[in-house]
């Protein structure tokens, strides 16, 4: 049984792709977000040892208790940031090879 696959079909069929792919475009930018959270816990945490270097340490422990708390949330944070769109990336890549192998079945089917 041969079908015969319009150029619509194909169009419809690349623009699906590149909606997956700007999917996965938005889902890198979340991860490079969690990094960049990460990165700002480092900074506070490097702030506050050089702010605090020749003072007592009882003196800081206010501080060093506010950072342990805002470090447990922004770590959370940041690892839902780049747990999520990792898992969302495999599932678009799944996709996009559903679509690749459906493209390349409609190739065979009109050459035939």
């Amino acid at each position: 049984m041969k079908r015969n696959y319009s150029e619509d079909e194909d169009a419809l069929m690349v623009e699906e792709i590149q909606f997956f792919l700007q999917e996965k475009r938005t889902s890198l930018k979340a991860i490079r977000m969690g990094i960049a959270v990460i990165l700002a816990q480092i900074s506070a945490v490097g702030f506050l040892v050089t702010a605090f270097r020749h003072h007592a340490i009882i003196q800081a422990m206010r501080w060093v208790d506010i950072l342990v708390v805002l470090a447990v949330i922004l770590l959370g944070t940041a690892i839902y940031l780049i747990v999520y769109p990792l898992i969302r990336i495999q599932r678009l890549n799944r996709k996009i090879l559903e679509f690749r192998q459906k493209r390349s079945n409609m190739a065979s089917f009109t050459n035939q």
